[in-house]
């Protein structure tokens, strides 16, 4: 009987092990989870300053932006002082107002030639007719004593006082070609070529600013100066009123 030399017995295999963490592995783990909570609180606070700015906005009061220049007064009593195509005697360079009616005697029915202030409340174009509304323009002196007679301050702001006691309006017939010397109340406050007659008259009817072909027109919102020459109205020019 052959006999064989002992087979040698292989060793167990291994037992499964869990993976080997690379060097450091979980160190760097918890430097992750440190560097997530920090913006984690960091987002957190933001979110609550914003809701606290919110509130504290919510405790101001707002102020409207202007989009543009402020109306011109038209009414009687203290006005501004007028800064743009006219100074504070007008355009006639006289003191006080040279207008009818305002030297205590009743004004025609019918205007004759020369310059008058008051305020345009329409103009008919097809017709070339104008319904012009006289009124008195003081300075200085005259304006203190107009405004004493009727309770108001004294003296005036600037050295201006405007009365309109008759609301009453006259037909002026107006030329086609009349001169208009207005102010572009998107560049306010001097007077500049460019106005036209109708869109004059679409802003008077208005009552209101208008803006047409890029300019802006007050209307009925600011007086006027007119001229008149030969029974017809040859110039227009607007008083500034700030």
């Amino acid at each position: 009987m052959s006999t064989h030399p002992a087979q040698p017995v292989p060793p167990p295999p291994p037992h499964p092990a869990a993976p080997a963490q690379p060097p450091g592995g979980g160190g760097d783990r918890r430097i992750w989870v440190v560097v997530a909570v920090v913006v984690a609180l960091v987002a957190l606070g933001g979110v609550i300053a914003a809701i606290a700015l919110d509130e504290e906005d919510e405790d101001q009061p707002s102020f409207p932006i202007a989009t543009g220049p402020a109306p011109p007064t038209g009414t009687p009593g203290p006005s501004a002082q007028p800064t743009g195509p006219t100074d504070a005697t007008g355009p006639t360079g006289v003191t006080g107002s040279a207008n009818p009616g305002c030297s205590g005697t009743p004004a025609p029915a019918t205007l004759a030639d020369g310059t008058y202030f008051g305020f345009v409340k329409s103009i008919d174009t097809g017709s070339d007719a104008m319904a012009f509304d006289l009124a008195c323009f003081y300075t200085g002196d005259e304006a203190n004593e107009q405004a004493a007679q009727r309770g108001d301050e004294v003296p005036v702001p600037n050295d201006v006082y405007i009365v309109n006691d008759n609301p009453a309006t006259r037909d002026v017939p107006v030329d086609p070609g009349t001169e208009l010397r207005l102010i572009d109340w998107n560049a306010c406050c001097e007077t500049s070529p460019g106005a036209e007659l109708d869109a004059l008259a679409t802003a008077v009817a208005q009552e209101d600013f208008v803006e047409i072909d890029g300019r802006r027109y007050a209307g009925s919102l600011s007086p006027y100066w007119i001229t008149i020459e030969d029974g017809r109205v040859v110039l227009i020019e607007e008083q500034f009123l700030p």
